[in-house]
C-alpha cells in the first residue's frame, strides 16, 4: 500500500458533511466501498483493499468474465451517481468456485492505482488466525437496503446495517432443507454467518459488499456479502465469505498485501506513525 499524502492507515475513516442535491449528507464514512459496473450499469459492490485491487464476490461475474466489460467507481455515496469509471485489467475468481454457494470470492485489478483521498481509503484484511468472536456485533455496508416490503426508490444512499456473528452450526440447521445429505460442506469454514440486529438483511443488489468489524478504532473486513435465502427474515441468517479463510489465496494474487493479526499501531503508515511519535514527544516536553 502506498503511503501517499492522504493515506494514514487501512481501516480508518474520515467522516465529513457535504451538500448533495440540496441535502446535507455524511461522506467518507465507508471510504473503501466501490460500485462495480457491467457495461456502465451497476451490478455489485466491492471494497478497496489495495491501491490497485478490489475485493468482491465471485458470483457477480456469471454474465461475463471479460475485464474490459467492467469498470469500478470509488468514493461513491449514492447510486446511480456520475463519476469517473476506472477500467479493469484482470478478474481473478477463486479456482474452487463453481457457480455455487461456497468459495464465493474474487479480486479485481484496476488498470491504474487509485489516488487516496478523505473519501477513498482501503479497508484492512485479517490474517488467517484473526476471526470474529461468536456474538460480536459488526456492520454490513450496502445501498439502500431496508428489508421492508416497500422497495426503496433511487437514488440509493450508502448505508450500514448492524449484524451479529452467529455459529456456523446454527446456519447449517436453518438451511439444511436446501441441501442433500452429502452437501453439508456448503456452509463450511470458508463462510461466516450473521443475523441482522433489526430483522433487516442485505437483500438483493448488495452482493460483494463488506462485512466489517471494528477493533481498536480500525475497521477490518471479516466477510464479503455472498447470499441469503430470504430478505429480512431473522430465521435465515446472511451468508458471508470469510476473508480470513482466504488469506493465503489473496496473498498469492497480491504480493505486497498486508494482513492484521490484531489492530495495532504497527500497521500505521510510516508518515502517520512519525507524526504520532512527534506529537507524543512534543506533548511530553510541554508536560515538563
Amino acid at each position: 500500500l502506498s503511503s501517499g499524502p492522504w493515506f494514514l492507515a487501512c481501516g480508518r475513516t474520515n467522516v465529513s458533511c457535504r451538500m448533495v442535491k440540496g441535502k446535507l449528507v455524511e461522506v467518507g464514512k465507508w471510504p473503501w466501498q466501490v460500485s462495480i459496473l457491467l457495461l456502465g450499469v451497476y451490478i455489485c459492490s466491492g471494497s478497496l483493499i489495495h491501491q490497485q485491487w478490489v475485493l468482491t464476490a465471485a458470483h457477480c461475474f456469471q454474465r461475463s468474465k471479460d475485464p474490459l466489460q467492467y469498470s469500478v467507481m470509488v468514493g461513491v455515496q449514492h447510486l446511480p451517481e456520475n463519476g469517473t469509471q476506472l477500467p479493469l485489467t484482470r478478474i481473478v475468481i477463486n479456482e474452487d468456485y463453481h457457480n455455487g454457494m461456497s468459495q464465493d470470492i474474487a479480486l479485481l485489478k484496476l488498470r491504474d492505482p487509485v489516488f487516496w483521498s478523505p473519501i477513498v481509503q482501503p479497508v484492512c484484511l485479517p490474517s488467517n488466525k484473526f476471526k470474529p468472536h461468536i456474538g460480536s456485533s459488526c456492520w454490513v455496508i450496502g445501498w439502500g437496503f431496508t428489508g421492508k416490503k416497500v422497495t426503496p426508490k433511487p437514488p440509493y444512499s450508502l448505508q450500514e446495517m448492524a449484524v451479529r456473528i452467529i455459529n456456523n452450526d446454527v446456519c447449517k440447521q436453518r438451511y439444511q432443507f436446501l441441501f442433500l445429505k452429502d452437501q453439508k460442506k456448503f456452509i463450511g469454514d470458508d463462510v461466516l454467518c450473521a443475523s441482522s440486529e433489526w430483522g433487516m438483511d442485505t437483500c438483493q443488489g448488495n452482493s460483494g459488499s463488506s462485512l466489517v468489524c471494528q477493533e481498536n478504532n480500525t475497521w477490518i473486513q471479516m466477510g464479503v456479502v455472498s447470499w441469503s435465502f430470504s430478505c429480512g427474515r431473522r430465521h435465515f441468517p446472511g451468508i458471508y465469505t470469510s476473508t480470513s479463510y482466504f488469506t493465503h489465496w489473496i496473498r498469492t494474487q497480491i504480493a505486497d498485501m498486508r494482513f492484521l493479526s490484531r489492530a495495532s499501531p504497527a500497521f500505521w503508515s510510516p508518515v502517520f506513525l512519525t507524526g504520532y511519535i512527534l506529537l507524543v514527544s512534543l506533548g511530553s516536553l510541554w508536560l515538563l
